[in-house]
């Protein structure tokens, strides 16, 4: 959304704080909040793939003020990039946090670079990727900043929906999550929908990314949430229905279906949960009956279950960068056009 003279990316609506010092960012449309699981409703309100964007002109200088209101997850991190070219990683306190942006060393060369190699992002657009796992308040955003050129970002843009796995848990930095490292390796942008804990699939997010123009392609990651609490029967319901939502309105676009991904389960001679659910997953898929919907087993994305964390079912840092690595392969196979 524009606000301003910058673009949030991954913003949909914004909200002023009570006591008027500076506003929350959502990713989904705060009249769907009250249709959606209450897990989901609050993981809403995190950042997860949000960045502040605009265009910094040659000697300009920008000034972003930004607060973590989560006091359990701090420090938490937020990151800079010049177009493609990470710059560095500030750690945001439980107090405000100024962060400057000036222009780089190696300006024009960057610029050459970019051209020359045709990277995604135009050199001089500023990307500040606040906080993925918290709540944060943007208090201002002031300096010789201005909304992005048209074509200084991908030509396509990659969106992506599920647990806390999708949501970045346990990656350190906001690029770390697998689904910003599976654009990153295809060269597109992101949409990180991806709710902590509460990926159940909700009919009004279903029909909300069933109405957004504003994507190409999307991965749907479906099950660690409900495998305790769901029969295959329900769960293949309700992936079915979002699915079929998503589809029927969008048919040319594709649809990559990933069901769990390798976990504590798939490493018992006897497991206990989601049972039949990457069954269900494929079945929905194959009754979809079209070549835009493709199947995608989630242990084919984490092959190597030292990946894992102790819990076995959250990827630590270097298995996310293995998942996208993984992901990006996957959807490039299926689909060569997509990757940049």
């Amino acid at each position: 959304m524009k606000y301003r003279n910058v673009e949030l990316h991954n913003v949909w609506e914004i909200k002023d704080r009570e006591n008027g010092a500076g506003f929350l960012t959502c990713r989904y449309p705060l009249e769907i909040l009250p249709n959606i699981f209450e897990g989901a409703k609050n993981r809403s309100w995190a950042g997860a793939g949000c960045e502040i964007r605009g265009i910094l002109p040659p000697g300009g200088e920008a000034r972003i003020v930004i607060e973590p209101l989560d006091t359990d997850c701090v420090p938490s991190l937020a990151e800079i990039y010049f177009g493609s070219f990470f710059d560095q990683v500030i750690t945001l306190q439980k107090e405000k946090t100024e962060i400057v942006i000036k222009e780089p060393a190696n300006w024009e060369l960057m610029a050459e670079i970019t051209r020359d190699r045709k990277l995604p992002f135009a050199h001089n657009l500023v990307r500040i990727l606040i906080p993925h796992l918290v709540h944060s308040c943007i208090h201002s955003i002031e300096g010789d900043i201005a909304y992005p050129n048209p074509g200084s970002t991908p030509g396509k843009t990659m969106l992506s929906y599920g647990s806390s796995i999708t949501h970045g848990a346990h990656a350190y930095r906001p690029s770390g999550t697998y689904a910003s490292q599976a654009a990153l390796h295809l060269g597109c942008d992101l949409l990180n929908l991806g709710v902590g804990g509460s990926a159940r699939m909700d009919d009004a997010i279903a029909r909300h990314i069933a109405q957004r123009e504003d994507w190409d392609f999307a991965t749907f990651e479906m099950g660690i949430n409900v495998r305790s609490i769901w029969s295959k029967d329900e769960f293949q319901s309700k992936v079915d229905n979002f699915v079929s939502t998503i589809h029927q309105a969008q048919p040319d676009k594709p649809l990559f279906c990933i069901d769990l991904f390798t976990n504590n389960c798939d490493l018992m001679s006897d497991p206990e949960w989601g049972v039949g659910f990457r069954e269900a997953v494929s079945e929905v898929v194959a009754s979809q009956n079209s070549d835009n919907v493709f199947y995608v087993d989630g242990r084919s994305i984490l092959t190597d279950p030292s990946g894992l964390r102790p819990d076995l079912v959250h990827p630590g840092p270097d298995g996310m960068v293995d998942m996208g690595r993984a992901l990006a392969r996957v959807i490039r196979d299926q689909c060569p056009g997509i990757s940049q």
